[in-house]
């Protein structure tokens, strides 16, 4: 080996090392733990000093900070290596680099570039470490991607262009093969073909030991046939990962990963039978699984499908709703459905079912029974409801009619039917003085079918005088500012002329319609009535008929609606930036303007709130401007910090707008002032007082509680010390100055703050003016009050009084302004003298607020003093009470809205939890016994047994319990139980195909159950017996000639004798019989089924190995811009097929020499390369899209050509080629399709895709089963 030892001549790091020693403290750096780094040429070696153990002397304060580098001398330096002053080196030598190295390094004490210690380290550079590519040498990177196909067989692990190489071409000794995460124990296995080289494998435990000295090839070889296989039909799903290096009895390489994906077939759920009337419809949810989490897995419904029946699938899920909507015009029969889930790597799965669509039968219509009735003489029934309807025909299609068998008591004028819909109202009224009974039948008809329901109507003889009558008018709608059309009616009485009964009108909203606004008019019976609203308003009236022969009287209402004609809008503001101010500062004015599309400026009415009054209250907030363009400012409390939000409002009258803004007030640490707000000069009366003078104390250190308050006048012979009173608690302060009684002039008030050091004043003039008129009454305060709905206020007391009246002639008079919450009637004042009492009671329901304002008057001068109301509401929790549905095992239940809720209590009730859990609203939860529910938010309920309970025999049930809760508006909330109850039936049995093989010259004889062996029934303890062959019942049991001549003998209990009965002598390849059975219960239903009998030549007789065929259309023609997509719906589909390759695979290719391909899978190229079963290449090629190249124009020919691969018998492998011709015109707008070109496209990158260019996948095609 060679040693490169750097020569150093007075080096910097030598020179500095020298330097370092005239300090005080040494620094010693110390790499003895170091050890030799080695590293291979072309790979890059990376550490941290620090990590491999460099350390550092401590100084005399303690550690050091140092900085690390490499000696500055480039000369003596290894090209490309570096250092960061934290220690992190880096380097990624060369071949020519090899070598053994000793490389300095400096250690600088930070700050001090004389204290400096230089040490060395070893780097070992090397050339020639084995590498082994897993994917070989044209793919980026060594790993490997595979995917294993349960129930498949095994899978390569790595690339066929794997290779092992070494730079020193050194023979190789071993290689190691591991499976990291075994998880289904001895049923996986990895697997290698060591055959014809030198190299032993040695199996343990998942991993494998290659062993033997051999070429680079020979172990590319054994590694290339690397497998992996599982058993277990049920394999763990997770990836598995294999590592794989090799050695060369030296080194050892890297470690590839090879990472197999493990994917299982998706299982889709069972589907029972359905029959679906003709006109009807139904929908089925359609459900697969699969055991790997992430797959995609596409539910899809078989092409040659009916029309009327179709799947829809949202994304991502594993569910899909299955429509089927057969028109009346389908014809009746039954229809075969397939449907199949695949995932996205092809395995699939499908199920069938048979649909019946059943004919359209014409039912009678339907009539909802009316009671019998017993009325008094001359008068008629209430609006009796009944309901129409027929399953076949629009209820404007049916006919009803009503008769009386007693004409003489009813005859038909006395017979009113009115109502839209389905929903009617019969009106019987009998002649007028007559009584008796008669039976009405009312009667309704689709033209073919008629249905009658009746009921006896009793009319009893009355010697009292009976009320007059009027007939209807019906509700009114109109517009603002308009009066109704003239509305006519009629009034009537048995025993009064018409000219005696008096007619009066009347509107329960007399703010909507007052009795200026109704005007009757008419003589005799017929009258006419005109409804004029008041100008301007809007809403409702229910306006009332009254007619009166002076004993009776008779009413009619009906609702009248007035529109609003224009919708007012919301008045503007714009918007203020979120403020940041100091403590014990104001904002700068901050601008806003204001606006609204109907109201003038001047009439919108601006207020600023604050959300944290501690910080900011009403005080502190100005608001001046004219017109739109106002102006803010707002000043904290004293001392406090701290944000609010202040919500700017502007409102029209009706409709409000605001924004907010957050202000933030930051605390400054010093000591400052206290702060007072100012009090504006005041002038006042003889011999009176101010009002009540609101000041606002506060300081930024100290707490309002420590601060003194001292007020003084300067004209003591006006105001002196006793005429001054301070009240209130906390920051609020209100001063009320009283001076000497029948002094006038002028005083400076000054009020002083002072928190112990500093000490602020604010002054006003205070003028008192000679008066002779009489001053205003007085009363104290009431405080704010809240109550609770329906409840009263406790006594409040309030005190009244005046300087020139006498108390007992003061009036007294309180009002609310909302009377809607407390009338007049509600408020009741009592107390003698200048002490009275006020209690007031909100109206029964009522909630809200209103303002409550108490007045004094003493004749001339009036004083008011308000207090708000409040009155909360009591909320009332809504009651869920447990509901009982019942189905059978095969039918759905669905209960439509309110559904559970229908005999809940509570308003507004909705549906938030079921099962305790908000997310199982309106989603299937599924029971115990794996049957599903769904609960709505609106209490609808649909039960879906899902087959869960087939088992359920006639007279047997099963209950199933979920539990829902009730939400009110008030978020009040009640849970109760659904219980379902489940009635067995009896299921038809299930007869499913079987498939048999024997040869030529051998009978085949199948014993105990035959073919019935794989038939089910879910109903335990039914029988199952064969009850016709071939359609014919008279066969079973009998020895029948089938149409190709072999001989059948199938009983009733499933055995079976089938004879070749010489038939099939010298097969040139395998043939075929088949025959149908019909299987019946113990009850009678049946099911058919197919049987396939395979028949081969004897034992030892090959058949000659069959072609393919290809299927393909004739010519075909499209322009430029235009797909063309070949599937059987457009009847132009491209298939293969093959007589003798069952499942076994076959190689097609298909391409195309000018433009792109795209398969059913959305892989596209210029040409595809398929290996797989006929059925799996088909599902491919069903839906090919071919798109040509932009701008050409011309023909392109597409080329399919089938290789079987010699699947059966002799003579070797089989092909088939055929092409389609493609006439591509030019397009008339665009001229060519977008993102089209004549090069090859492929997507994806693993290798076991089973499609790309054939340039670009025949190097990394791996033969895999594709399903």
């Amino acid at each position: 080996m060679r040693f490169k030892r750097p020569r150093f001549q007075a080096s910097f790091g030598e020179q500095l090392e020298d330097r370092s020693m005239l300090s005080g403290t040494p620094l010693d750096l110390d790499l003895s733990a170091v050890p030799t780094q080695t590293v291979f040429a072309g790979e890059t070696l990376s550490f941290n000093l620090g990590e491999l153990g460099a350390t550092v002397s401590e100084g005399e304060d303690g550690p050091r900070t140092v900085m690390y580098q490499l000696d500055p001398d480039g000369d003596e330096r290894p090209e490309g290596m570096s250092m960061t002053f934290s220690g992190d080196f880096q380097w990624t030598p060369t071949v020519e680099q090899e070598g053994l190295y000793s490389v300095k390094i400096i250690a600088v004490e930070n700050g001090s570039p004389v204290n400096a210690d230089v040490e060395e380290m070893l780097i070992d550079v090397r050339v020639g470490r084995p590498v082994v590519d897993l994917n070989g040498e044209d793919q980026d990177g060594i790993d490997y991607n595979a995917l294993f196909q349960v129930g498949h067989g095994a899978v390569n692990v790595v690339d066929s262009d794997l290779t092992v190489s070494d730079e020193n071409d050194a023979v190789f000794q071993s290689a190691t093969i591991t499976l990291t995460n075994p998880l289904d124990g001895a049923d996986e296995a990895l697997s290698v073909n060591t055959e014809g080289t030198n190299i032993t494998a040695q199996y343990s435990e998942g991993s494998i030991l290659l062993t033997g000295e051999d070429t680079a090839e020979n172990y590319a070889l054994v590694l290339q046939s690397l497998t992996y296989d599982n058993t277990n039909p049920d394999a763990d799903p997770a990836s598995r990962i294999v590592e794989i290096s090799v050695s060369d009895g030296e080194y050892e390489s890297s470690v590839a990963t090879a990472t197999i994906a493990v994917n299982h077939t998706p299982d889709l759920q069972p589907i029972e039978d359905q029959t679906v009337e003709a006109g009807q419809a139904a929908e089925l949810v359609i459900s697969a699984t699969d055991p790997n989490e992430g797959d995609e897995l596409f539910l899809l419904l078989d092409v040659e499908s009916p029309e009327f029946v179709t799947l829809t699938q949202e994304p991502g899920t594993r569910e899909a709703t299955l429509a089927i909507a057969p028109g009346a015009d389908v014809e009746p029969g039954e229809y075969v459905i397939r449907v199949m889930a695949i995932d996205q790597y092809g395995l699939a799965d499908a199920q069938s079912f048979v649909l019946t669509v059943s004919a359209v039968a014409n039912t009678a219509p339907t009539i909802t029974p009316v009671d019998d009735q017993t009325i008094d003489q001359d008068t008629g029934t209430d609006p009796l409801a009944f309901t129409i309807g027929d399953a076949e025909s629009a209820v404007e299609d049916l006919t009803v009619s009503v008769e009386s068998d007693n004409p003489a008591l009813v005859d038909p004028a006395g017979i009113i039917v009115s109502g839209e819909g389905a929903d009617k109202t019969l009106i019987v009224t009998p002649l007028a003085g007559v009584t008796g009974t008669a039976t009405i039948t009312l009667s309704v008809s689709d033209g073919e079918e008629t249905t009658t329901e009746s009921f006896l109507l009793t009319v009893n003889e009355v010697a009292v005088n009976t009320a007059p009558t009027i007939t209807p008018v019906d509700d009114q709608t109109i517009d603002q500012d308009t009066g109704t059309d003239p509305l006519a009616f009629t009034i009537g009485d048995a025993e009064s002329a018409v000219e005696d009964l008096t007619v009066s009108v009347e509107s329960d909203n007399p703010a909507l319609v007052d009795p200026a606004g109704i005007i009757v008019t008419g003589e005799g019976a017929d009258k006419t009535l005109i409804v004029t609203p008041l100008a301007g308003v809007t809403g409702t009236a229910s306006i009332t008929i009254s007619v009166s022969d002076g004993e009776e009287t008779t009413t009619e209402s009906f609702l009248l609606t007035v529109n609003e004609i224009t919708a007012n809008t919301a008045p503007t503001i714009t918007p203020v930036d979120d403020q940041t101010i100091d403590q014990d500062t104001g904002t700068d004015p901050l601008a806003f303007t204001i606006g609204d599309a109907e109201s003038a400026v001047e009439d919108l009415t601006v207020s600023v709130e604050s959300d944290n009054p501690a910080l900011v209250d009403p005080a502190g907030i100005i608001v001046t401007g004219e017109g739109a363009d106002k102006t803010l400012i707002v000043t904290p409390l004293a001392g406090v910090t701290g944000t609010a939000n202040i919500t700017i409002s502007v409102s029209d009258g009706e409709e409000t707008t605001t924004e907010s803004f957050l202000l933030t007030v930051n605390e400054v640490a010093v000591n400052t002032a206290p702060t007072i707000t100012p009090v504006d000069d005041q002038t006042i009366d003889q011999d009176t007082g101010t009002d009540p003078l609101a000041f606002t104390i506060g300081d930024a250190e100290s707490a309002v509680e420590d601060l003194t308050v001292s007020v003084e006048s300067d004209n003591p012979a006006l105001v002196d010390p006793a005429g001054i009173i301070v009240t209130g608690e906390g920051a609020d302060k209100t001063l009320i100055v009283t001076p000497l009684a029948g002094v006038t002039g002028s005083t400076t008030i000054t009020i002083s703050v002072s928190d112990g050091e500093e000490t602020t004043t604010e002054s006003f003039l205070l003028t008192v003016n000679e008066v002779t008129v009489n001053t205003a009454p007085t009363i104290t305060p009431v405080d704010d009050q809240t109550i609770d709905q329906d409840t009263g206020t406790d006594p409040l007391a309030f005190t009244i009084g005046d300087a020139e009246s006498a108390v007992e002639d003061l009036t007294v008079s309180v009002e609310s302004d909302n009377p809607a919450l407390v009338d007049p009637a509600g408020i009741i004042v009592t107390g003698e003298g200048a002490d009275k009492t006020l209690i007031v009671t909100s109206l029964a329901g009522a909630t809200g607020t209103a303002t409550i304002t108490i007045s004094v008057s003493d004749g001339e001068e009036t004083t008011t003093e308000s207090f708000l109301l409040t009155v909360n509401e009591v909320a009332v929790s809504p009651i869920a009470e447990a509901d009982s549905f019942a189905t059978d095992a095969n039918t759905a239940l669905a209960v439509d809205p309110a559904g559970v809720l229908t005999n809940d209590t509570g308003e507004s009730l909705v549906v938030t939890e079921v099962n305790g859990d908000a997310a199982n609203v309106s989603s299937p939860v599924e029971l115990t016994s794996g049957a599903t529910v769904t609960i709505n938010a609106d209490g609808s309920l649909s039960f879906d047994p899902t087959g869960k309970y087939d088992s359920l025999a006639e007279g047997e049930t099963a209950v199933e319990t979920v539990s829902y809760t009730a939400t009110d508006a008030t978020s009040g909330t009640s849970t109760a139980d659904v219980e379902i109850t489940i009635a067995g039936i009896n299921d038809a049995p299930v007869a499913t195909d079987d498939a048999f093989a024997t040869e030529s010259d051998t009978a085949l004889t199948l014993t105990l159950d035959g073919v019935l062996a794989n038939d089910t029934d879910v109903d335990n303890g039914d029988t199952k017996t064969i009850t016709a062959v071939n359609g014919v019942a008279e066969d079973v049991g009998q020895s029948i000639v089938l149409e190709s001549g072999a001989v059948l003998t199938l009983n009733a209990d499933g055995s079976m004798t089938f004879d070749p009965n010489g038939q099939f002598e010298d097969l040139a390849e395998p043939a075929t019989v088949s025959f149908s059975y019909t299987m019946a219960d113990s009850h009678g239903l049946t099911s058919e089924a197919n049987v396939v009998v395979t028949i081969s030549a004897p034992s030892g007789v090959a058949n000659e190995n069959a072609a393919p065929i290809n299927t393909v259309p004739g010519q075909q023609a499209t322009d430029n811009a235009t797909p063309i997509v070949f599937d059987e719906g457009n009847g132009n589909a491209i298939s293969v097929s093959d007589p003798d390759a069952a499942d076994a695979m076959v190689e097609v290719t298909v391409s195309v020499d000018n433009g792109l391909l795209t398969l059913a899978n959305g892989f596209e190229s210029f040409r595809h390369k398929l290996l797989g079963s006929i059925d799996q290449i088909n599902s491919l090629l069903n839906g090919l899209v071919y798109t040509p190249s932009a701008g050409f124009e011309g023909t392109a020919t597409l080329t399919l050509v089938t290789d079987d691969l010699g699947n059966s018998g002799f003579g070797g492998a089989k092909a088939d080629a055929d092409s389609v011709l493609i006439a591509v015109a030019a397009a008339a707008a665009t001229g060519g399709v977008e993102g089209s070109a004549d090069v090859p496209a492929t997507e994806g990158d693993s290798i076991d895709s089973i499609v790309g260019s054939e340039d670009e996948l025949d190097d990394l095609f791996n033969p895999c089963h594709f399903a």
